[in-house]
């Protein structure tokens, strides 16, 4: 009776994460042509009028997810995330950590009771994409996997090869 319990036990343990990989759900942009997956829990609130991307929100966690792309003045993808990195410190920001390649970028920062991640690619357009997540402090390592598999998956779409590293 013991074993079956534990047997029990550990195939409800191994199911478990492949329940939550299947309830993420792409988004995709073809104005700007990315992709990106969307964690569980986060419901679409407003898209961009001018199909820029849209914004998602999880409201069990108070977190707040934006997806969006953008056209960089001359094509300069590092000095529009060096811009991105400057109005966050203008709106209060305390930038923690930012890595800015030719290819890709991240940031994040600290405000009050909340920070954010930032995560950017450089598109074959000389277009970009980015999401930004915003969450409490308090959550901090909860959003670790999130940040990692979200970073992983913003993407061009098929037959955009960008600028590499």
């Amino acid at each position: 009776m013991r074993s079956a319990l534990i047997a029990s036990l550990l195939t409800a343990a191994l199911a478990s994460p492949s329940a939550a990989y299947d309830d993420w759900h792409p988004y995709a942009n073809p104005r700007f042509g990315y992709t990106v997956d969307i964690p569980p829990g986060f419901e679409m609130g407003p898209q961009a009028a001018n199909g820029e991307g849209a914004e998602f929100r999880s409201g069990d966690v108070g977190a707040t997810l934006m997806v969006f792309g953008t056209h960089p003045l001359d094509g300069d993808f590092e000095t529009d995330v060096a811009e991105r990195i400057g109005y966050e410190k203008q709106g209060g920001w305390r930038i923690i950590f930012s890595r800015v390649t030719p290819a890709w970028a991240s940031f994040s920062g600290a405000h009050e009771s909340d920070v954010f991640y930032a995560r950017a690619i450089a598109l074959c357009d000389g277009s970009a994409a980015y999401f930004r997540l915003q969450y409490r402090k308090s959550k901090l390592t909860s959003f670790d996997g999130v940040i990692s598999r979200m970073a992983a998956a913003l993407r061009p779409s098929e037959g955009c090869q960008p600028a590499s590293d």
